[in-house]
């Protein structure tokens, strides 16, 4: 079940009041997807994740909340550049505002993070080729200096498949699997292989990647789905509502 609360708020950075839609509750039955895109229900409640204030266009996961940065990046060319993007859906140009705030702060993962939440925005749409072009753009914020950490790179990796980015895909593959990876991220990985050999580019969860992949004897049941919402949390993105 989702519940709704309607608030009242306060901006943090011009101080005028609006009222907003609120997510109190949902639930997340079912596998993530591989980019840890969520399941039905909470996938659903993708427009309530970010606010905008009406006056202003400051973003946040509540605009009555933030600091400094979120006030001078207002009069920002990125935050201009940002705010009139085209896209048709305002849940997506959300993302891209909040995605731009994060960029100009240096905080390149979150950028990442939050423009691939645009793309889901256009998954749930039919919209494929804007939702490609959003991973790649995803993608582009974690260029530059390596990235070490494994969340991170199998998130990635899932961005670049989805969006056909084989050569890049390719050359992320081979450095995972020269890895020594354990259950059940070895597994994920192997996976993604034989899916970008095949030139698949659609979407899979979690639960798929590992089905008929058992796990070693001191691990819990693929079936389990406690596994799955550990390997959830480790390679989770998604703030959780305040209540689930």
């Amino acid at each position: 079940m989702t519940d709704y609360r309607t608030e009242r708020l306060q901006c943090h950075c011009c101080g005028k009041s609006s009222e907003h839609s609120v997510l109190m509750s949902s639930n997340t039955r079912g596998s993530p997807d591989l980019d840890q895109r969520p399941p039905k229900m909470y996938r659903w409640t993708i427009g309530s994740w970010l606010q905008e204030c009406p006056y202003c266009g400051y973003v946040a996961p509540s605009i009555d909340k933030g600091d400094a940065k979120a006030r001078s990046f207002l009069d920002t060319a990125e935050f201009l550049t940002a705010s009139r993007d085209p896209s048709s859906d305002p849940a997506s140009r959300r993302f891209l505002v909040r995605a731009a705030q994060h960029a100009h702060d240096g905080e390149r993962r979150s950028a990442f993070l939050s423009t691939l939440s645009a793309a889901w925005v256009c998954d749930d749409a039919n919209r494929p080729s804007e939702a490609a072009a959003l991973r790649l753009k995803a993608a582009r914020h974690l260029e530059g200096s390596r990235i070490t950490s494994l969340d991170t790179r199998l998130l990635l990796l899932d961005v670049l498949r989805r969006a056909s980015s084989w050569e890049a895909a390719e050359a992320l593959i081979a450095e995972l699997t020269a890895e020594e990876l354990e259950y059940p991220f070895a597994e994920i990985v192997a996976f993604h292989r034989d899916k970008i050999a095949a030139r698949d580019d659609a979407r899979y969860t979690i639960g798929q990647a590992l089905e008929g992949k058992p796990a070693p004897p001191v691990a819990t049941s693929v079936a389990d789905p406690e596994l799955i919402k550990a390997i959830a949390r480790h390679i989770q993105i998604i703030p959780s509502p305040r209540k689930t």
